[in-house]
């Protein structure tokens, strides 16, 4: 997977309605799916797996049973590796004030993120991970397992992004929407955070993301 090289640069066709409700909100994110779908199927066919897309992105408010648990009022979204669907926390979703640009780029970032995980579940990552945290010896480890993946999971995206940056026009105060906190910007505690990204940004591809292989302090500030 690590040697499968940079993901595709692809054209993306979103729609441009106000992302102001739920249905808008899904009709946006399920077209951004249709993009990464584009721009990943080259690198999983490369690796030696069998491409398959996400089933949909499903409207899941806090309480929602899906086919893997029970949405979460902290969770903004989440990827069920059963159904291979991705959960979209619509109302908790919702920042107050945010500009239409903001809220495009948080909610590309959030199902970049989420199809990070389904690219785990494609190429064998997921139940890897399942059998590493069902091995940890404690709670200390099995949080260091979680975050190897929740991180990698953020890289797949900022690789992605990377691989895009002149489809999504991703330069000067652009990249402080797409890096999450911002490929431009330190802060003492999300230093790993940053610094994966921007790897993944520059990489253009997995090969900048494997979690797994790196010290567990490097994991910590997801």
């Amino acid at each position: 997977m690590y040697r499968s090289g940079q993901i595709a640069a692809v054209s993306c066709s979103l729609p441009t309605a106000k992302l102001a409700n739920k249905q808008a909100m899904i009709r946006y994110a399920n077209a951004f799916v249709a993009c990464l779908d584009r721009a990943w199927a080259p690198v999983i066919t490369r690796a030696g797996f069998d491409f398959v897309r996400p089933s949909a992105v499903y409207s899941s408010p806090a309480g929602t049973k899906t086919d893997c648990t029970v949405m979460d009022k902290e969770y903004y979204g989440l990827y069920c590796s059963s159904n291979h669907g991705i959960y979209f926390n619509w109302p908790e979703y919702v920042v107050e004030g945010a500009s239409q640009e903001a809220t495009r780029a948080s909610v590309q970032w959030l199902i970049a993120h989420e199809y990070g995980h389904h690219v785990q579940e494609l190429t064998g990552i997921l139940d890897q991970y399942g059998e590493r945290y069902s091995s940890a010896r404690d709670a200390a480890q099995e949080k260091v397992e979680e975050n190897r993946s929740e991180m990698q999971a953020h890289c797949f995206a900022a690789a992605f992004f990377g691989a895009n940056r002149e489809t999504f026009r991703i330069r000067g105060e652009r990249l402080e929407h797409y890096g999450h906190p911002g490929y431009d910007r330190r802060d003492d505690d999300m230093v790993n955070f940053d610094r994966w990204l921007r790897q993944a940004f520059k990489a253009k591809g997995p090969s900048g993301c494997n979690t797994w292989a790196a010290p567990a302090g490097s994991v910590t500030g997801v």
